[in-house]
Order: C-alpha cells, then structure tokens, then sequence
C-alpha cells in the first residue's frame, strides 16, 4: 500500500449521497457508494452515516469481520485516513 490520503472531515461529510458516499470506520474512510444497494440491512442505514463517522453504528450491530472484507474489497475500500484538524 502507498501513502495515506488525508481527509478533512469537511471533504469526507461532502459524500453524503446514494451516488457518492463515503463512511469512516477505525479513522479509515470507505467509499460504500456501489454497496449500498447490497448492503443486507438496506441503504438507508449506511446512508444514515454518509458523509461521517460510522464505526459506532458499525460495531453496535457486530461487524467485527466485516470490515476486514471491505479492507480487502477494491469496489468499496479507501484506505485514507481522515485528519479532523
């Protein structure tokens, strides 16, 4: 892997929409945007977080495993860590 993109959160809360959204888990961010229409509890609920931090929601519903698939997946993952400075 090459060097960290960073984010600022105003740039990451931008991707807020069914066609471009972008989530933050364990300070990663991932572009979810072709996911959403897979994800088995529905779109709304990542949507729910586009755009911002989503790790609490994330780990309430015990996606433990989950995101290392997404780590992996090159559609959905981003590896760039967002600076909130």
């Amino acid at each position: 892997m090459g060097e960290a993109t960073t984010f600022s959160l105003e740039e990451v809360k931008k991707h807020n929409s069914e066609n471009d959204c972008w989530i933050v888990i364990h300070d990663k961010v991932y572009d979810v945007s072709k996911f959403l229409d897979q994800h088995p509890g529905g779109d709304f609920v990542i949507l729910e977080s586009g755009g911002g931090y989503a790790t609490e929601s994330f780990e309430d519903v015990g996606h433990s495993e989950a995101e290392s698939s997404l780590k992996f997946s090159s559609n959905y993952s981003r590896d760039r860590k967002p600076s909130f400075a």
